[in-house]
């Protein structure tokens, strides 16, 4: 049986899959086929910096926030939750402002509350947030968790950079965003207990052990920092 924990969905037939046997409704189906085909026209021309498609990182984000029980509209959230940056090339060049009467809109008022929500979020330090996290925004929370345990899943990290080199001190590398994740990590666990998302927890302690990182991957690198346009 898949851990989605340790190996998300990550193509919109695994998300579907998991959702059928996750029970949801047939017209709960129906919006996550919509917003999958939403979100891929929007990111299409998106790599990640390990050169995995940008959507199949929002799939993945999505699955886990499905495998971790929440709300139907959290994971429509999360399948979306990058469409506010102005990285992301919205169709029609629409502003974060025009794009977000699109969503409510398509989605519903709770979706795009929550992608706002979460867009002024990720530029936050996860040390800024209280100790008592039910007093936070859970669902901004889980989502963000999710967002941080899908870019470790797949050892994603080392295919940033220069292949076969250390790129010791440059930013968006390897060794930059391995040594980033090693100082959250006691964040990241923590936050994940006290949200009760064990199953999140379970995978940072998977794949935050850097040790396990098979070294042949250091020579499939893109030579990438970050998320990349690759043109259509």
């Amino acid at each position: 049986m898949r851990d989605f924990f340790i190996h998300p969905s990550q193509t919109n037939l695994d998300l579907y899959e998991q959702a059928i046997a996750s029970d949801y409704s047939s017209s709960q189906c129906r919006m996550l086929a919509d917003a999958y085909i939403f979100a891929l026209r929007q990111v299409f021309p998106l790599a990640r910096g390990s050169g995995k498609p940008f959507i199949s990182h929002l799939v993945g984000t999505a699955s886990l926030v499905m495998a971790s029980g929440s709300s139907f509209d959290w994971v429509i959230a999360a399948l979306l939750h990058a469409l506010y940056q102005r990285r992301v090339p919205f169709q029609g060049g629409l502003t974060p402002t025009e794009r977000r009467h699109v969503i409510r809109e398509r989605f519903g008022t709770s979706v795009d509350d929550c992608v706002f929500r979460y867009t002024d979020f990720e530029s936050q330090s996860l040390d800024q947030v209280p100790g008592n996290v039910d007093a936070y925004q859970a669902d901004v929370l889980t989502i963000r968790l999710a967002d941080e345990l899908e870019d470790l899943c797949g050892h994603a990290l080392v295919l940033h950079g220069t292949v076969g080199a250390d790129d010791v001190g440059v930013r968006g590398a390897y060794p930059w965003r391995r040594d980033n994740k090693i100082a959250e990590a006691s964040t990241l666990k923590r936050l994940s207990y006290e949200l009760g998302l064990q199953g999140i927890s379970r995978g940072f302690h998977h794949w935050l052990d850097f040790a396990s990182t098979p070294e042949l991957l250091t020579n499939m690198r893109t030579g990438w920092l970050s998320s990349t346009m690759i043109g259509v």
